[in-house]
């Protein structure tokens, strides 16, 4: 029932339990803008909690009028992307004062609907990359919500889905994307074609139990939420060399 801020720069670590007066019960989700605040949904209170680089709460966003069970955040823009896994939509958020501009989405199986999405990337590209978890596949929209393709199926073959969850997309356009039932994280092009796969199930390094969310950073460094190994493991993408002529 907590958010874990780690500072590895400043080797400093602290805690937050406390969102104004209330106490987080189920954060789930977890994005953080261009000046470090911290954007969190809490499943159970149904709401998206905005705090300072200190951990000092500033706002809150939505309300259980608003959401049926926030998961995914992301910040794309001047917007606040968040996915409600059992409305099955996305709702839109203008950042600078929490007004609910739009949602997309609906319950179904065709283009641009969803079946409990759960995860949400907003890539460089300014695509939206979202794991619509129960219909077995990633879908990518536009930053308006249009809707622009999707890729991935139910099995249990090299590049099927059986709960995909954590999302993410490197400096090169790579889509990472961690399947909870399957101990792994996937590595597809735009096109959906699997390029890499890592991990395994089990406690050593760079095996998983239940991977739920994936981060990249600047870097390309990849953080993965190693969920029942109560942990989060640290990778690091080299792309190729280019050779030279």
């Amino acid at each position: 029932h907590a958010l874990h801020v780690f500072d590895a720069r400043h080797r400093a670590y602290f805690v937050i339990k406390d969102a104004g007066k209330e106490e987080l019960i189920s954060p789930i989700g977890i994005a953080v803008d261009e000046e470090g605040a911290v954007y969190v949904s809490d499943s159970m209170l149904k709401k998206v909690f905005v705090f300072d680089t200190k951990g000092k709460y500033v706002r809150q966003i939505g309300s259980a009028d608003t959401f049926a069970r926030p998961a995914g955040v992301t910040l794309g823009g001047d917007k606040v992307y968040v996915v409600d896994t059992h409305g099955h939509h996305v709702s839109v958020f203008n950042k600078s004062d929490g007004k609910f501009l739009f949602r997309f989405g609906k319950n179904g199986t065709a283009a641009g609907e969803f079946n409990y999405p759960t995860n949400i990337f907003a890539g460089k590209d300014d695509l939206l990359y979202i794991t619509d978890s129960l219909n077995f596949r990633v879908q990518i929209f536009d930053k308006n919500g249009q809707w622009v393709g999707s890729f991935g199926k139910q099995g249990n073959g090299s590049g099927d889905f059986s709960k995909p969850k954590g999302i993410a997309v490197d400096s090169e356009g790579h889509i990472y994307v961690a399947d909870a039932d399957f101990d792994v994280v996937q590595i597809f092009d735009r096109e959906g074609r699997l390029l890499l796969a890592f991990g395994n199930a089990g406690r050593a390094a760079g095996q998983m139990v239940l991977p739920a969310g994936v981060f990249i950073d600047d870097e390309d460094r990849i953080y993965v939420a190693d969920s029942y190994n109560n942990r989060i493991q640290l990778f690091q993408y080299l792309p190729q060399k280019k050779e030279s002529k």
